[in-house]
């Protein structure tokens, strides 16, 4: 009878348990379940599932005017685009190996650049993989894994955070700043918990996306992005960073990072042929992130430090990026940004998607300084990143040779899809 009890009692329970799960499931379950083509833990092949990123977006850029930076001719400040269109293919083993890939559509015909002689000219569009790599989990070591193939290199706290979870539609100016892309190489990550990792990253110095990089005079064109040329000249870059998370509890943590890269180019002779410094654009960088969340609150800050920097004139420049965010209700979240970078004519405004494409500010200054104002709107409170949108106004303030080069807004709205 004793037994017969506790039988009645575990099924009972396991019965609640599988209802609850079925009240959690939303639309975002249905999406994911019809992209899975086949999951069987008890197989070699355990998981086969697609992956699908869409993202769409329009851009209002208004520069001040008064201090001579003005749209160039014939530029229109709107700018529509999709920013991304991705899909993807993931292959989980039971051998603790995984099979991940981006092939991404970009430049799609939506987009004008403008060459400065009042022609419009309809952005290229290009189709390449944005990554491809196999990893192996190092049983013996847990959580030890090393990832070979073509790898998003992992430095600064902005860059470092999935496109899909970004809260602000473009990432920083201090996370764009090197111009980075997916390259070839090898990942070596240590993350005995979740609350601690450790990895190590070693890439050939070739932007891998060759078919982006065709007006440069030295590359590779019959790499198509797939085969390289990793010669001598090229060299490579390092990264190696981790994270640690403490004082965590239901109503949230603290978090500390921290990355440093050097790249084994020559960045003060990149011009020459040969030279292409595709890798960080700088030849070392340090990267110091803290995250601090509580309730509804959450606060992001990174400081970067470049030396020898980014336009090659061997000139340093240090940036900061506060963001602090208040979700109102689980379907909202505010967000306030600030980024300043400050170090002669070294600064990157370029970084900025539009403002260089629009107007005719120059693409390297002293100093920037950038406000941004902006809410995201989630579809399904459960998968945030799953389908948002987002609103965003920034307003950008730059300084070169002790004078004003560029003060206006920036008014972006986004429609992100992401499974």
């Amino acid at each position: 009878m004793i037994a017969l009890s506790a039988l009645l009692a575990l099924s009972a329970g396991a019965a609640e348990v599988t209802q609850k799960k079925a009240e959690n499931r939303d639309w975002t379950d249905a999406v994911k379940d019809a992209l899975t083509v086949y999951n069987n833990k008890d197989t070699f092949v355990q998981k086969v599932k697609f992956a699908w990123m869409e993202q769409f977006q329009v851009a209002d850029v208004q520069p001040a005017g008064r201090n001579g930076t003005h749209l160039k001719p014939g530029a229109s400040p709107v700018n529509q685009e999709f920013r991304r269109s991705w899909v993807g293919l993931n292959i989980d083993f039971s051998s603790g190996t995984k099979f991940h890939t981006w092939g991404r559509i970009g430049g799609l015909p939506y987009r004008s650049s403008y060459d400065g002689k009042g022609r419009t000219i309809k952005n290229y569009s290009y189709a390449n993989l944005f990554d491809i790599w196999v990893s192996q989990d190092i049983k013996p070591v847990k959580g030890l894994t090393v990832k070979v193939g073509k790898i998003k290199p992992l430095i600064t706290t902005d860059y470092s955070t999935p496109s899909s979870a970004i809260y602000c539609v473009e990432r920083s100016i201090v996370g764009n700043q090197f111009g980075l892309d997916s390259n070839w190489g090898v990942d070596v990550t240590y993350a005995p918990s979740k609350q601690d990792k450790l990895y190590l990253q070693f890439f050939a110095n070739d932007r891998a996306t060759t078919d982006k990089n065709m007006k440069h005079g030295d590359v590779y064109r019959d790499g198509r992005g797939l085969k390289g040329e990793f010669g001598w000249e090229d060299r490579c870059y390092a990264i190696v960073g981790g994270s640690h998370k403490f004082a965590v509890t239901e109503s949230g943590f603290h978090a500390v990072s921290a990355q440093y890269g050097h790249d084994f180019n020559n960045v003060r002779h990149r011009g020459y042929k040969g030279q292409n410094c595709y890798g960080l654009n700088t030849q070392d960088v340090l990267s110091l992130g803290y995250e601090y969340k509580y309730d509804k609150f959450y606060l992001l800050t990174n400081l970067v430090a470049c030396w020898e920097a980014n336009n090659g004139t061997g000139k340093n420049n240090i940036g900061l990026q506060l963001q602090p965010m208040y979700s109102v209700c689980p379907h909202v979240d505010l967000i306030f940004r600030y980024t300043g970078s400050t170090g002669r004519n070294s600064c990157k405004l370029g970084a900025d998607r539009y403002i260089c494409t629009q107007t005719i500010a120059p693409s390297w200054v002293d100093s920037i300084h950038t406000f941004y104002l902006g809410a995201d709107v989630y579809v399904s409170a459960k998968d945030k990143n799953a389908a948002k949108i987002m609103f965003g106004a920034e307003f950008a303030h730059a300084r070169k040779a002790g004078r004003n080069c560029y003060d206006g807004w920036e008014f972006t709205t986004a429609f992100r899809w992401n499974f």
